[in-house]
C-alpha cells in the first residue's frame, strides 16, 4: 500500500502545478504568470529536488531498508508541503517545491525497488504497471478535481486547498511503512537471512517452509549477494559498479530511452502545461481549462488501468513500441491546430484540439504510464537496483529540470513551434527502441541477468518457442 502512496504523491504533484497555473489568484498573489522563465522556475525547481535526492536515495534503502527510503521521502514532503502551503512569497514557495522534489525522489527511488523484490515473478508486470497507473492517477485524479472545486473561490484558499491536501498520501505513508514486511533481499544482504526466508515462505510459500519456489528464491538471492560482495557492490558510495561492464552500460542506455526521452516527446507538457495548451488553442476561461484538465485525468486513468492488464500479456517492448508510434501520429494534428491563431480557431477546431490531447493521453498512459517505473526496476541486476534506480532519479531529474524549464519559456517565445521539437523526438525515440529495447516479460530477475549478457538481447528476448516458451539461448546471435 505505502508504495502506491509513494507513487500517488508524484502524480498529485504532477498535475496540482498544472492545474494552480490556471488559478489567477496564485498568480496575483505571487506576481507571476502562466508561461514564460519565471513560471518554468516554479516548475522546474522540483526536478533539481529530484536531484538533490538521488543523490543520498539509495544509500539510504540499501543501508536502512526500503521501507526506510519510502519513510524519509514522505516526511520531507509533508515539510515542503507545509512550507508551500504558508508561502507568503514566491520563494518560500520554491523552497518548498524543492524539498517535495526531494522527498519524492527517496520514496520513489525505494518504493519500485521494493515493489520488484517483493513481487511473485507471475504478478510483476501486473503489480508493477498498477503500482504507476493506480498510484499516480489517484493522485492526479485527486487533484484535478479537488483544484476545480478550489477553483471557484476567489481567495488565496483556491490553491492553498490542494497543495495542504498534496501531504495525505505521505501520512498514509508514515503510518504504514514500518508495519509491512521488509524486502527479503535486503534482509539477506543485511546479515538477516532467516528473516528474510521466513518473510519469503509466508508471502510467496504460502506458509510451507519446504516450498520449492522459496528454496529456489533463497539461493538465487544469496548467489547474487555473494557476487555483489565479490565485485564491491556493497560499498554504498562506489557508483563505479553501474559503469564497468558492457551489459550495465547497456541497461543505462534503456534508462536513458526510458527516463529521459519520455519527458521529451510531448507527454510532460500536456501533463504540467495543459491550460497552457488550452488558452493557446482560444479556450480562455479558468474554469473551462480547469474542467478539462480533470476530466482529461479521468481519461487518461482508465487509459492505463487497461494497460496495466496487458503488460503481462503484450509485453513491455510492444507496449512501448506501439504507443510511442501512436502518440507521434496523434501529435501531428495537435501541431497543425496549434499553428492557428486563436481568432482564426473555429470551434469544431477547437474540440478537434481538445479530442487530440484526451486522445494523447489515453494511449500514453496504456502504453507508457504502467512500464515507467517497471521497466527500469526489472532491467537492473539486484546487486546495483537501488544504485541504478538512484542513478536513473539523477537522469530524470535533470531531463525534467530541461523541459519544465524550456517547456514555458520556449511556448512564450516560439509558441506552437515547440510541438515539432516532440514531434520529431517521438519518431527518434521509435527507432531507437525498435533496435534497442529487450523485451523483459515471463522471465525472473535473475533470467534477465543472463538474457543482458547476449550479443543481442533484442533477438534473444524475442527469441521463442510455438508454445510461447523461451528457447535456450544460443551464442550464434
Amino acid at each position: 500500500m505505502a508504495d502506491r502512496e509513494d507513487c500517488c504523491m508524484n502524480g498529485f504533484d504532477g498535475t496540482l502545478m498544472s492545474s494552480i497555473n490556471a488559478m489567477d489568484t496564485f498568480h496575483k498573489h505571487f506576481g507571476t504568470r502562466m508561461q514564460g522563465s519565471g513560471t518554468g522556475i516554479l516548475f522546474s525547481i522540483y526536478a533539481i529536488g529530484n536531484l538533490a535526492g538521488a543523490v543520498v536515495a539509495a544509500p539510504a534503502s540499501d543501508t536502512f531498508g526500503r521501507r526506510f527510503g519510502m519513510f524519509v521521502g514522505s516526511l520531507v514532503i509533508i515539510v515542503g508541503t507545509v512550507l508551500e502551503a504558508s508561502a507568503p512569497r514566491v520563494a518560500q514557495f520554491i523552497g518548498g517545491r524543492f524539498l517535495i522534489g526531494m522527498g519524492i525522489s527517496l520514496s520513489n527511488t525505494a518504493a519500485p525497488i521494493y515493489l520488484v523484490e517483493v513481487a511473485l515473478p507471475q504478478w510483476r508486470g501486473l503489480f508493477g504497471g498498477l503500482y504507476n497507473v493506480v498510484g499516480y492517477y489517484s493522485g492526479a485524479l485527486a487533484c484535478t478535481w479537488i483544484a476545480y472545486g478550489t477553483g471557484f473561490l476567489s481567495t488565496n484558499w483556491s490553491w492553498r486547498i490542494p497543495v495542504i491536501i498534496q501531504a495525505v498520501p505521505s501520512v498514509i505513508v508514515l503510518a504504514v511503512a514500518f508495519f509491512m514486511p521488509e524486502s527479503p533481499r535486503w534482509l539477506f544482504a543485511n546479515g538477516k537471512p532467516e528473516q528474510g526466508r521466513q518473510m519469503l515462505v509466508k508471502y510467496h510459500g504460502h506458509g510451507d517452509p519446504h516450498s520449492a519456489l522459496v528454496a529456489h528464491e533463497c539461493s538465487e538471492i544469496e548467489e547474487g549477494i555473494r557476487f555483489e560482495v565479490e565485485t564491491g557492490g556493497r560499498r554504498w558510495w562506489d557508483y563505479k559498479v553501474l559503469f564497468a561492464s558492457k551489459d550495465m552500460l547497456y541497461r543505462l542506455w534503456l534508462l536513458f530511452l526510458v527516463c529521459v526521452f519520455s519527458q521529451f516527446i510531448g507527454g510532460s507538457v500536456i501533463t504540467y502545461f495543459m491550460p497552457v495548451m488550452l488558452q493557446n488553442a482560444g479556450i480562455t476561461g479558468s474554469s473551462q481549462q480547469l474542467l478539462l484538465n480533470a476530466l482529461n485525468t479521468i481519461f487518461s486513468f482508465i487509459g492505463g488501468i487497461c494497460g496495466s492488464c496487458f503488460v503481462d500479456r503484450w509485453g513491455r517492448r510492444t507496449l512501448f513500441l506501439y504507443g510511442t508510434f501512436i502518440t507521434g501520429l496523434i501529435y501531428i494534428p495537435i501541431n497543425v491546430l496549434a499553428s492557428f491563431e486563436p481568432d482564426n480557431l473555429t470551434t469544431s477546431m477547437g474540440y478537434g484540439f481538445i479530442a487530440c490531447i484526451f486522445l494523447y493521453g489515453i494511449v500514453f498512459s496504456f502504453s507508457w504510464t504502467p512500464l515507467q517505473s517497471l521497466y527500469p526496476a526489472e532491467i537492473l541486476p539486484s546487486r546495483v537496483r537501488a544504485k541504478g534506480m538512484a542513478f536513473q532519479n539523477v537522469v530524470f531529474g535533470g531531463s525534467n529540470f530541461i523541459n519544465m524549464y524550456a517547456t514555458p519559456t520556449g511556448m512564450d517565445n516560439i509558441g506552437w513551434r515547440m510541438y515539432i521539437i516532440f514531434l520529431v523526438l517521438h519518431f527518434l525515440e521509435y527507432v531507437f527502441m525498435f533496435f534497442t529495447l529487450p523485451e523483459t516479460k515471463g522471465r525472473t530477475i535473475e533470467e534477465l541477468e543472463q538474457l543482458f549478457l547476449e550479443k543481442n538481447p533484442v533477438r534473444a528476448s524475442l527469441r521463442v518457442t510455438e508454445g510461447g516458451v523461451k528457447n535456450p539461448v544460443r551464442d550464434d546471435l
